[in-house]
């Protein structure tokens, strides 16, 4: 079989454990009910791309469109995973790609990607695919608990 990309808002439920699967493998801890919620609250315009061959989930990108007052020409890759089993096999660049196509054909200039400062083995791989380093941010967190 050859891998397959597929834009969605809604992943076929044949997706769904295998995406739970994979965002757990990243350190997320999410059930398939709190999945189903956080996926029926996506803005309209977001987009998954999913990486698929036959039934296997390979990997992952969410796509967002920026609206915001000082640039309106941005995309956004909020997310991109790929199965541990399957990096550095061409999934991560194909859905970059993708990710591309997507953002041109919305209108817009630019994709911006944003990584965690400690994956470097993802900094490494964007900066292999042409993209610039731009900025170092910090985030500050006030967790609003009763």
């Amino acid at each position: 079989m050859e891998l397959q990309l597929l834009r969605t808002l809604h992943p076929p439920e044949i997706f769904l454990h295998q995406l739970i699967e994979l965002l757990q493998s990243e350190g997320v801890t999410i059930s398939l009910e709190e999945f189903h919620l956080r996926i029926d609250k996506l803005p309209g315009e977001d987009r998954l791309l999913l990486a698929v061959e036959g039934e296997h989930l390979y990997g992952y990108a969410h796509l967002r469109i920026a609206h915001d007052l000082i640039d309106s020409e941005t995309a956004v890759v909020v997310s991109v995973v790929v199965r541990e089993d399957r990096r550095r096999q061409g999934v991560g660049s194909r859905l970059i790609a993708a990710a591309e196509t997507w953002a041109r054909q919305s209108g817009r200039s630019r994709l911006l990607l944003r990584t965690d400062v400690v994956r470097t083995g993802a900094h490494a791989f964007f900066v292999a695919l042409g993209y610039d380093g731009s900025s170092t941010q910090l985030e500050f967190i006030r967790h609003l608990s009763d």
